[in-house]
């Protein structure tokens, strides 16, 4: 940030106040590691903000390798730097950096050393590049393991005495535990920091209605649709009856039926989360028939929404264990996703129509509509199936139609379709590095055509 810099709006100035937590970090010299703690609506502002600072700086590093012991930690965490060197040599050298380090040999008594002795290594190759190194440390539920903040004081006591020893390496972790790294910050008082960011995320939507000065109706509308989310935090029936009401006044005035199929949408969820199951059903329907309407003035939402409405009201009902009625709201659905070729939606609906009629027992239609899924999982991308909940199908299918069902040459057919000849292994999930393989190699070979 330049120093004329001055932020023009919310966001900005949510960013604005990390930027300086950020900095007072900085500046303690004798800090090495920071915890920042935050509530669960501002845990994404800090990630946005650690998240934009790898993107512009080299010096941080963002590591995401799970924590279960020590030595695997250590050792996991090098070979994430290792990578994400390797992946960057190309883009450095067209930049005109000489990008020629290689890892040092593990030859330490400890893989905590090894790691210190690899991150040193890196800091004298490229001292121009790597002025310091801030790891970005995502060990999941690390912050409150013991063995991970034993792990972390072992790591500061070789940054302060080991062979390796630097002032230029730093330990940042976020997230909302309560009380993150009791032992080690009672061990370490100046070296790990507790940061405590406040950013109220939770009132920004306001804020951004506030800040446009949109009057009229639809000025209106926004500000009570914000008060309207609101309430999915906050269990008060009556605030949300009255809010429910005042926002549909202005959009049925209006006749803006997607804006009241959405209203109806999040009114359902907050009154399902409030306990409020009737409610929250009636909802979903006024939901349904308002996306109707919208369909039949050809808005472009209007699909999407019957199919939302849909589902909220299937899931009610299966909350209540009526497994016929869920089994009639999924297949309107599925027929709507399938009218649109959206094979997601179209694939979860018939799923989930199965699932419900076997639990009605009305096991032969329960296999028609598991088929349907099946058919419906073509409009899946290809590279997409096996990680999608088209695999969820299949796994389902293949357990309620064993090797001597009378339908399982039929399920063989679709699979093969579906997945090819060796289906048996090719419905096995995929790294997401491999999804994003095949996806690009269809591309450039549609690009190519």
């Amino acid at each position: 940030m330049t120093q004329n810099w001055q932020p023009a709006n919310p966001v900005e100035r949510r960013f604005a106040a990390a930027h300086e937590d950020w900095l007072r970090f900085a500046r303690q010299r004798d800090a090495r590691v920071l915890y920042w703690q935050t509530d669960a609506a501002d845990c994404d502002l800090v990630r946005a903000f650690l998240g934009a600072q790898q993107q512009i700086s080299n010096a941080v590093l963002g590591l995401n390798s799970p924590f279960e012991h020590a030595d695997q930690y250590a050792t996991a965490v090098a070979n994430e730097i290792v990578e994400f060197y390797a992946c960057r040599v190309d883009g450095s050298r067209a930049n005109g950096i000489v990008a020629d380090w290689t890892a040092p040999l593990a030859a330490s008594e400890s893989a905590t050393r090894y790691l210190l002795e690899l991150l040193h290594s890196l800091l004298q190759r490229h001292p121009d590049v790597f002025p310091g190194l801030v790891l970005l440390l995502v060990p999941q539920n690390g912050a409150r393991d013991s063995a991970f903040e034993r792990w972390l004081d072992a790591f500061l006591q070789e940054l302060d005495h080991g062979p390796c020893r630097s002032d230029r390496i730093r330990i940042v972790l976020y997230g909302v535990a309560a009380d993150p790294l009791p032992w080690l910050r009672g061990q370490r008082p100046q070296q790990v920091t507790l940061l405590r960011g406040r950013y109220q995320m939770q009132v920004l939507p306001r804020e951004l209605v506030a800040d446009s000065g949109e009057r009229g109706p639809s000025g209106q509308f926004r500000r009570l649709f914000v008060e309207l989310t609101e309430t999915l935090e906050h269990a008060d029936p009556a605030r949300l009856a009255r809010l429910h009401a005042a926002a549909l006044q202005v959009s049925a005035a209006q006749q803006w039926f997607d804006q009241s199929a959405v209203v109806h949408l999040l009114a359902g969820a907050a009154y399902l989360k409030q306990g409020l199951r009737d409610e929250a059903l009636l909802s979903y329907g006024h939901a349904t028939e308002a996306a109707r309407h919208a369909q039949a003035a050809a808005h472009p939402a209007g699909d999407k929404l019957v199919i939302n409405g849909l589902f909220g009201e299937a899931g009610v009902h299966l909350m209540q264990q009526r497994y016929a009625a869920a089994a009639r709201c999924y297949a309107e659905a599925a027929h709507g996703a399938r009218d649109v070729h959206d094979g997601i939606l179209a694939v979860e609906a018939s799923r989930m129509q199965a699932w419900c009629l076997a639990k009605d027992r009305q096991c032969a239609h329960a296999l028609d509509a598991g088929f349907d899924a099946l058919r419906a999982g073509q409009w899946i991308e290809p590279a997409l199936r096996s990680n999608s909940n088209l695999q969820w199908t299949v796994q389902w299918m293949l357990e309620h139609i064993p090797y001597t069902h009378e339908r399982r040459d039929e399920l063989n057919d679709w699979l093969t379709a579906l997945y090819g000849a060796n289906w048996p292994e090719a419905i096995e999930a995929l790294p997401a590095d491999e999804v994003s393989r095949r996806l690009a190699t269809v591309a450039d070979a549609q690009g190519a055509a």
